[in-house]
């Protein structure tokens, strides 16, 4: 039976420490030759271990990157609690975290563009990292709705794909890597005029059928 993708590494066997310095080893190896070229054998090489003990602990290449991503990440406290008080403030936060210093890194990059013809790899990006952060948004958008701010509507199932989207590509498009400002540009100048127009509108036609009375 194959093992679930989302499981993080195998404790017992690694020290904490040492563990880390795996991990840490393996997002410098990608930054260097990029995804494609990294093999585990080379990895051990460098960091004088065996093959035997990274398969052992990771399975394989896309769950150990993978999965060092997601420490890095942790340790950077990408998606810690979010909670401004405003669905604004919450989205512009999050998409700043997400599209910071890690996602934006020569590792990252190469991992992305490796994703698509890596079905293992986007398997395990998927649930370590992608799942993550994709519930982090739906409770940033459950308190809006519970605060009032915006009211359920068609463009709500479409705020993921207008965030990342653009953010995830913009080297592709533009051969610059994604920006804190590019993010905030698109909570503020895509995302709340579209989550925010059906309750705007509801206001309206209160008030209109009120001043008709």
């Amino acid at each position: 039976m194959a093992a679930d993708a989302s499981a993080g590494p195998r404790r017992g066997r690694l020290s904490a420490a040492r563990e880390r310095e795996l991990l840490e080893a393996a997002l410098d190896l990608v930054a260097e030759v990029g995804y494609r070229k990294v093999t585990l054998t080379e990895l051990a090489k460098r960091t004088k271990s065996s093959t035997a003990t990274l398969y052992r602990q990771w399975e394989s290449k896309p769950k150990m990157v993978t999965v060092a991503l997601k420490a890095r990440s942790d340790e950077q406290q990408l998606l810690a609690h979010i909670d401004t008080g405003t669905l604004r403030g919450d989205l512009r936060t999050l998409a700043v975290r997400v599209f910071g210093e890690l996602s934006t890194s020569d590792s990252m990059i190469s991992i992305w563009q490796a994703a698509g013809a890596d079905e293992e790899l986007t398997q395990a990006l998927r649930n370590i990292l992608i799942v993550p952060g994709l519930e982090r948004l739906d409770r940033i958008l459950a308190r809006a709705l519970e605060r009032g701010e915006i009211t359920d509507s068609p463009a709500l199932v479409l705020v993921d794909r207008v965030l990342f989207g653009p953010l995830m590509i913009q080297e592709l498009m533009t051969g610059d890597k994604p920006t804190s400002e590019l993010a905030e540009n698109i909570v503020d100048h895509v995302l709340m005029p579209a989550l925010t127009a059906s309750a705007t509108q509801e206001v309206e036609e209160v008030e209109e059928t009120h001043a008709l009375h």
